[in-house]
């Protein structure tokens, strides 16, 4: 399949499959984009127990209960997103492949197809995840070591070839994760299983990868810019509108209008992204 090809394809099914639009909705929300934090180092000595370099010491006992019962909430929400996320993944790759044979799949049977295989594909996902990261330890920390032996130039010497193996390696590790999670669902294999395969599956197909790869980044961008010109009209009506009314009311209507197009778009980009990976895996499978 050529790059057009995927694209057009992608973007048929998400269009065609409304039903799957909710799981695309948690799927496209994980993929527009991840947030990462660093651990900062201490600016001073702790004092008693509370958070060092504040003026002032602060322990456990000094929060009230609602905010540990509202960091509470936050980690079983957090925990609720992951299941739906990864059930949404699972609806969506068992959902487009019963399109593609001219089947429907409500979102009913969605959620219980789904259910049926978010374990496998978190473990996949963790799998994945460590590998990423023990793959970057393994490549940074020489650079680094390198680097206060030698200066700037030992930090270079080490940091330039392992640039040039973290990228392909990292991309190679990213299809095995795409291609794991499609064998794992339509072929019902417990993790290792399925990443095994993967990497049998690659073998030959990296150009295949890379191109799907280009697909669901270009047709992201493309649906990006149409919802951008498609609310832009919205957009400037209601900046017309602060002129003769009230701004609490222009901003509700503007949240009764633009928050459930954003959520649309965000649907159909998630099923386009998952559609693009399960019909390039599909359409190899059975070539």
């Amino acid at each position: 399949m050529t790059i057009g090809e995927s694209i057009r394809q992608g973007f048929h099914y998400a269009r065609s499959c409304r039903s799957l639009w909710l799981f695309g909705f948690f799927v496209g929300i994980a993929s527009g984009g991840s947030s990462s934090g660093g651990a900062g180092g201490n600016s001073g000595p702790d004092d008693g127990g509370g958070i060092a370099g504040l003026p002032f010491a602060l322990s456990v006992a000094d929060f009230p209960p609602i905010i540990f019962a509202m960091l509470a909430v936050v980690a079983v929400l957090a925990l609720v997103a992951i299941v739906l996320h990864y059930i949404s993944e699972g609806a969506l790759i068992e959902g487009i492949v019963r399109k593609r044979h001219g089947g429907h799949m409500s979102t009913g049977e969605g959620f219980r197809a789904g259910w049926a295989h978010w374990g496998v594909l978190l473990r996949i996902a963790l799998l994945y995840f460590a590998s990423v990261i023990g793959s970057l330890v393994l490549l940074v920390l020489p650079c680094v070591l390198a680097m206060r032996a030698f200066g700037l130039v030992g930090g270079l010497v080490l940091g330039v070839p392992a640039l040039l193996i973290a990228v392909p390696w990292l991309i190679t590790l990213h299809l095995v994760q795409a291609f794991a999670s499609r064998i794992a669902v339509l072929e019902n294999r417990r993790a290792i299983d399925a990443i095994y395969k993967a990497r049998l599956f690659l073998h030959g197909r990296i150009m295949h990868g890379l191109k799907l790869i280009v697909a669901a980044f270009v047709g992201t961008v493309a649906i990006g810019l149409i919802g951008l010109v498609a609310l832009a009209p919205i957009a400037l009506l209601l900046v017309a509108l602060t002129y003769v009314m009230q701004i609490f009311l222009v901003i509700l209507i503007g949240c009764l209008i633009v928050v459930p197009a954003g959520c649309v778009l965000v649907a159909i980009i998630g099923t386009f992204r998952s559609s693009i990976w399960t019909i390039g895996y599909v359409t190899e499978v059975n070539a």
